[in-house]
This record gives C-alpha cells, structure tokens and sequence, in this order.
C-alpha cells in the first residue's frame, strides 16, 4: 500500500503515521506551517525514519507530482483550521483550503495511474448550527443574530420564541456554515466528491468533532480548546467561559481518529459516503473544565463574561449511526480517560503563554469578532 499524507506532520497525521502498519509506503507532504509547528522547521526525526517526507505547500505541484505517483490512497489532511481566525484572515483560509484541494487534485488528474480511494478530514463546521427540534419535526436555525447574542439569549429558537432542542449532526442534515473555515471544508468535501466520482475514484469524507490529544499544538491560540483551557487553570486558576458556559462540544481523542482513517484506508468494498467522527457524547464547556481541574487537581474559577464571538455555533454531537454501520465497532476513549493521557504529556510541555492567547482575543476584539453581552 503506497500512501499520499497532506498535512501529515500536524497532529492528526502524526498520529496516523504512527498508527500505519509497518509495510506501508508512506509519503508526507507538509509545508511545516509557522503557526501549526511553533517550536519546529523541518520535519521529526520520526517522520523521516517512517516516511518519505517534502516539505512543499500543497499547492507546489511540482514539488510531489513525481512522488503521488501510484499511490494507493491520498488523505488529505492539509489545511488551515480555527474558525475565529478564519473570519478575518479569510483569503488565506480560502487560498489554503480551497484552492490547496484544487491543486492536489490537478495533480491527481496528470497522474499515469489513479489512486483507488480519497480521503479527506473535513469538520463539524460544515453543520453550522446544525438541526434542532420543536419536538414534533426536525427544525434548521438560520443562525443565531448578533442582536439575540448582545441580550443574552444563547440557544436557539423558533419564530414564536420556544426554545428548540438540538439534535445529533447526522450526514444527511443540510449543511449550514457560519464560518468561512466551514465554508472551506464544505467547498473541499464537495470538490474531493465531485472530482471522485467523474474520475471513478472512492472517496471517504470524515466531518470531525473537536480533536484533542498529546502533541497539540499548544502556541497556535486559535485551535485546541483543551490546551488553552489547560494552560489557563495551570497558570492562574481561573478560566473565561463565553456566553454562559453551557455551549456543548463533541471532544475526540486523536488517536480513535487515527484508527478511523486507518480503516477507511484499507477498507476493502466501496465506501464513497460522508461520515462523522465523533464521541456521540455532549459535553458543556462548564463540564469540561471542572474535568480539566480536576484530572490535574487545581483549584478552579469560572469568570463567566458574558462575551461571545460571532460566528461561534451553540451545541454539536456527531451522529455515529452512519459510521458503525459500515465500520461496525466504534468504542472511543472517554473524555476522562482521554484527557488523563493529555494532561501526561502536557505537564512535560512549555504552556502557551499568556500573552499569545490574549494577542489572539485582542485581534478579535479589533476586528468586533469578540463582543459583550448587554445583558
């Protein structure tokens, strides 16, 4: 098996390499990103004792076109990621994400022999706010206003002002981003899908929840929850929750993605479908880091602000009906069990500093990304 890795020395596809059987023929593509890979220029020593690693963008066709040739399977990991950030950098993510899918694909086309399947890590962000319920049908929110957001009112309502209930992202829910790095992932699931099945190419889509795990990036401010939450209680026990704490995320430990792509990469039928990756298990914000306290036995203050940022979604829980019909088991690690193995590699870790994850809500906050409730 000869195996394509975009983005293949971040933190998912670390994992991935990690967790490839050893007579696979790997081949990594990364640009080693500034501010995916603070502490590093060039690839792992791990890496190059695994895999044949370029360093090149994604979209430097010339710098792999000879490497892609037959292989097996692509996984197309690469991209720009952090929904806040995306919001004001928008041509980067669209350059990166959008037309870096484009290239690769260009390259795939100028190949002798095709690969046999795609794969590619799209997200959650796709769903937007995602569909709800007014307890007799499914209902979709067009998105919560900013108005709404300044008066405090954080979930989701119908026009007659009843709140609705959220349900499980499922695949087949129309997807409604609220953000330009939703968008993207949107636009890059339906250029892998088209580009496939003109081509007779299988392709496999997995719309991830909040991936969390050692070797994190801990100095990007604009991805990995977990980390800023943890760097925050470890530093001064306090913690700022917007709006009011009770928004819920889906948390996915790395290395049960890591198994998912790897059998959605040998998998052996035809696959050609968009599945969910994710616990199947809400957890609130308020929930997660009295958990964080806890697994490290700090003492804990929640400062609930108040502030909100637009664009951010209220509630998300993957689906994963889908996913175990097809790939039968899926037993993820808990969040307790999961954040246990991070907060071991973390605590041998330099933590973010303060001021690079102020820096980043100040960008925010110029930029009226980050606002306050006048409630």
């Amino acid at each position: 098996m000869k195996i394509l890795i975009t983005g293949g020395a971040g933190f998912i596809g670390k994992w991935l390499v990690r967790n490839l059987p050893t007579n696979a023929e790997i081949t990594v593509l990364d640009s080693i990103d500034p501010q995916v890979h603070r502490s590093q220029t060039d690839f792992a020593e791990e890496l190059l004792k695994r895999a044949t690693c370029i360093k090149a963008d994604v979209r430097d066709q010339d710098a792999y076109l000879e490497a892609a040739e037959g292989t097996d399977v692509v996984v197309h990991l690469a991209s720009q990621t952090g929904t806040g950030q995306s919001m004001y950098e928008m041509s980067r993510y669209i350059q990166h994400n959008v037309e870096g899918t484009t290239r690769l694909l260009e390259v795939l086309s100028q190949l002798q022999q095709k690969p046999r399947r795609i794969v590619l890590t799209s997200s959650r962000a796709v769903y937007g706010e995602g569909a709800f319920t007014d307890g007799t049908s499914v209902v979709y929110s067009k998105g919560r206003r900013v108005e709404d957001l300044q008066a405090g009112r954080w979930e989701i309502y119908d026009e007659s002002g009843k709140e609705l209930v959220p349900l499980p992202m499922r695949e087949d829910y129309l997807p409604q981003p609220t953000s330009i790095y939703g968008l993207t992932k949107l636009w890059q699931e339906q250029l892998v899908e088209s580009y496939a099945k003109n081509n007779q190419i299988d392709y496999t889509i997995f719309r991830l929840q909040n991936v969390y795990g050692p070797e994190q990036e801990l100095h990007n401010p604009y991805t990995g929850i977990i980390g800023i939450f943890t760097s925050l209680i470890t530093q001064k026990g306090e913690v700022e929750l917007f709006e009011d704490g009770k928004m819920s995320r889906d948390f996915i430990f790395v290395e049960d993605v890591a198994t998912a792509l790897t059998r959605a990469i040998y998998y052996q039928g035809s696959l050609s479908r968009i599945f969910n990756v994710g616990s199947n298990k809400p957890t609130s914000l308020v929930e997660l880091v009295t958990l964080i306290a806890k697994t490290i036995n700090k003492e804990l203050k929640i400062n609930y602000s108040g502030r909100f940022r637009v664009g951010d979604i209220r509630h998300a829980v993957a689906d994963m009906s889908r996913y175990t019909s097809i790939f039968q088991e899926w037993q993820p690690t808990s969040l307790e069990q999961g954040l246990a193995k991070y907060m071991r590699w973390y605590l041998e870790q330099d933590p973010l500093s303060s001021s690079t994850l102020l820096n980043s809500l100040k960008e925010m906050e110029e930029k009226k990304l980050l606002l306050e409730s006048k409630a």
